[in-house]
Order: C-alpha cells, then sequence, then structure tokens
C-alpha cells in the first residue's frame, strides 16, 4: 500500500489533520472508502462535530469516496454538534450497540 500524508493543520486533541490545506489536498484525490468518527449521529441532522477546520476535512473526504462509513459508539446517537459533515443515509454506520430502538429500522447501521 501506498500512504498518503495530508498537509494542513494537527489537531492535537483528536491527533487529526485539519483546516483547509487538508480540503484542498483531499479534493486532487478519489477515494475509494472514506470514515468518519461523528460526535452527533440524528436522522435530521446527519453526522455533525463541533470543530468547523475537522468538519471540513471529514465533508471533503465524504465527498470524494465511493464507499462512506461512519464509526460511533452507542452514545453519538441522538446527539447534535453545531457543524454539519454528512446526511444521515450517506454512510454505512458501524457502532458497538444501538440501544435507541427509534433507530433499529434503518439498514444503513451496522451493529459489530
Amino acid at each position: 500500500y501506498t500512504v498518503y500524508i495530508l498537509g494542513g493543520e494537527f489537531k492535537s486533541t483528536t491527533e487529526a489533520i485539519v483546516g483547509d490545506e487538508a480540503v484542498v489536498t483531499l479534493d486532487k484525490y478519489n477515494l475509494r472508502r472514506a470514515s468518519g468518527e461523528p460526535n452527533g449521529i440524528t436522522v435530521k441532522n446527519g453526522f455533525t462535530t463541533p470543530e468547523i477546520k475537522e468538519a471540513m476535512v471529514k465533508k471533503k473526504s465524504m465527498e470524494n469516496s465511493k464507499e462512506k462509513y461512519i464509526l460511533a459508539d452507542d452514545s453519538k446517537f441522538s446527539q447534535v454538534s453545531s457543524i454539519k459533515f454528512a446526511d444521515f443515509e450517506d454512510a454505512v454506520i458501524v457502532t458497538n450497540a444501538l440501544s435507541n430502538d427509534n433507530y433499529k429500522k434503518y439498514k444503513n447501521i451496522k451493529e459489530v
């Protein structure tokens, strides 16, 4: 495998590469798979995170990817953060559990 390193800012709290430079770099690529980790998931608000620079990178990677995955533990469901980076139906959600019965009808949620 070849690993490409994005330019941008290093966010030490989440160890993520964020910011405009990372978005510009991502725009050059068509990705096979992308995954994002939201702070909140709702059907109405989609996948959300509290930080704009991180949301921009997640949004661009999801837009440029053929397969889209969201990795989230059960605590993220029914939570909303301030910045949306994708719609609920745009990705397969991989979670450890699903205690909220309201989400059990959705086919894009996989418990592992």
